[in-house]
């Protein structure tokens, strides 16, 4: 995941070349699973991709860099921060996660980081999984769901569903869940932010659900 600021160029163009060019050439690319371009608002905006193996991820940055590098004469983007992560829980609903184009309908994200002050990584994916990854996947207007381990204590949670009704019931669910029962973890959320999927690629036969 990356979230930059735009500094040159506007949103449409960005969502546009992403669309037409690297979201394609990405996709391309050994062991992708998914790509998603999330327009954050205030000329932010979020990437999260999916490979299959660390080293394909890895190769992959440098494709975007170069990509970048192309375009940055009409086009700047400085990075404000970014994380890496394995999925340890994630679910993704059949057909929410087909390809999205400039003009699409928009799906609502949410993006929330937390650190963990008790317990361990490990015992909170287990949790989520046994506890609260089915019952959110069953709520209307589900897309999709991925909890990463970020390493030093810290996870990242993001959920796509269908448009802002369903992300208003989803951050309730979600808040409820972890106040009432994953206290004893001790969350910090470090980041919230929520945005709109504006372009996206996945081969959904890999988007199996990742259990702890």
């Amino acid at each position: 995941m990356r979230r930059y600021r735009l500094e040159r160029g506007s949103m449409a163009e960005l969502a546009y070349r992403i669309d037409d060019d690297f979201a394609q050439q990405l996709a391309a690319q050994p062991g992708f699973v998914s790509y998603e371009l999330i327009d954050c608002g205030f000329g932010e905006f979020m990437t999260m991709s999916i490979f299959v193996a660390l080293e394909q991820a890895e190769a992959s940055r440098e494709l975007a860099r170069r990509w970048a590098d192309e375009h940055r004469e009409d086009l700047e983007f400085p990075r404000l921060e970014a994380a890496h992560g394995e999925i340890l829980v994630g679910r993704a609903a059949k057909g929410m996660l087909e390809e999205t184009h400039v003009g699409s309908p928009r799906k609502s994200v949410a993006i929330r980081r937390y650190r963990l002050h008790a317990g361990s990584v490990g015992e909170l994916m287990h949790r989520l999984d046994a506890a609260f990854a089915d019952r959110f996947g069953a709520m209307e207007g589900f897309g999709a769901w991925h909890v990463f381990d970020c390493g030093g204590g810290e996870v990242l949670w993001i959920s796509f569903v269908r448009d802002h009704a369903a992300a208003e019931e989803s951050d309730d669910r979600a808040f409820q869940f972890i106040t009432e029962e994953l206290r004893d973890f001790r969350l910090e959320r470090r980041v919230a932010l929520r945005g709109d999927l504006i372009v996206s690629r996945a081969r959904t036969e890999l988007l199996e659900p990742a259990r702890a």
